[in-house]
């Protein structure tokens, strides 16, 4: 089959075509470069992850240069580093339209999104300071993406669940001890009241006595009187004891009485110990004070 001369011109077009693509695709992912970076800047991180060579660089967010090299510090360098925890050295070219560096200029890894590729952002420093001679080596920032806030957040977690386990055993340990206790409640409410009843009558016959005591006393000071001034002087003395008798007698029986509302709520109602309730309307203390038989704690 006869071919023209086309057909060879229109492969060799192919072929030449071919070869140049792949020499740019080459030269572009081996980053070789037919100008020499007359800018460049290294930067020590940590930890490097989404960069990788070509990736942008930014200079106070405006597109500033790319990344041209990667590698990792020996360990020579990582003792003699400020940072020990300092790992890739990352070398970038700058545009020549770039001011010259701040010395306080920062270098960080940012993105624009959670899913947007990463990028090396520096600051836009202090102006009117030092500036960084070319080809200097900074100190680089790690980013703080969701992967570093996770980390940092793991030991707080389980700091929150060691407290968490804490609490529940304590809340167990309460119930145990409410439940052991509350069945002991009621009888111990019962024994206080029987011992508030007891002391009433104890201060019921006091009061018989001081009643028996005022008579005698009134008999007595008729003799005493013509005794002369020094059974006198001791009849006073003896008189306003026993004033000072009646009217701590008088406190004990209104004391006395009121107290009864405390045991029957207790015995009735104990949980208002805890959450209150309604205050009791009291049987007042003039009635009290009157009245020669026991009343009730609680006003009708």
């Amino acid at each position: 089959m006869k071919r023209n001369l086309s057909d060879y011109i229109v492969a060799l077009t192919v072929v030449s075509c071919s070869i140049v693509l792949l020499a740019a695709l080459t030269i572009a992912l081996s980053g070789f470069r037919l100008k020499k970076p007359t800018r460049t800047l290294q930067i020590d991180y940590e930890d490097v992850t989404g960069i990788k060579l070509h990736s942008e660089v930014r200079y106070a967010g405006a597109p500033a240069g790319r990344v041209i090299g990667m590698r990792h510090l020996s360990a020579t360098e990582r003792n003699g580093s400020k940072n020990k925890r300092d790992a890739v050295r990352v070398t970038v070219n700058l545009d020549e339209n770039i001011p010259p560096l701040p010395s306080d200029v920062q270098a960080t890894l940012s993105a624009d999104t959670l899913l947007a590729p990463k990028f090396v952002a520096l600051s836009a420093g202090t102006p009117g300071g030092k500036t960084l001679p070319n080809d200097s080596v900074i100190e680089g920032h790690p980013a703080y993406g969701i992967e570093q806030i996770t980390a940092a957040a793991g030991p707080l977690f389980d700091h929150a669940n060691v407290l968490l386990d804490n609490l529940n055993s304590a809340v167990s340990d309460l119930k145990t001890d409410l439940a052991g206790f509350m069945p002991k409640l009621p009888f111990l409410v019962e024994s206080a009241k029987t011992d508030f009843d007891e002391l009433q009558k104890v201060i019921q016959g006091l009061t018989g006595i001081e009643d028996q005591a005022g008579t005698v006393l009134g008999t007595a000071g008729d003799v005493l009187d013509s005794a002369g001034d020094f059974i006198s002087d001791t009849n006073k003395q003896l008189d306003e004891q026993l004033k000072q008798l009646h009217v701590s007698l008088l406190n004990l029986k209104v004391i006395s009485t009121q107290a009864k509302a405390i045991t029957e709520t207790l015995g009735e109602k104990p949980s208002r110990l805890i959450f209150g309730g309604k205050a009791n309307q009291l049987t007042p203390e003039q009635e009290i004070l009157k009245s020669s038989k026991p009343l009730p704690a609680k006003k009708p």
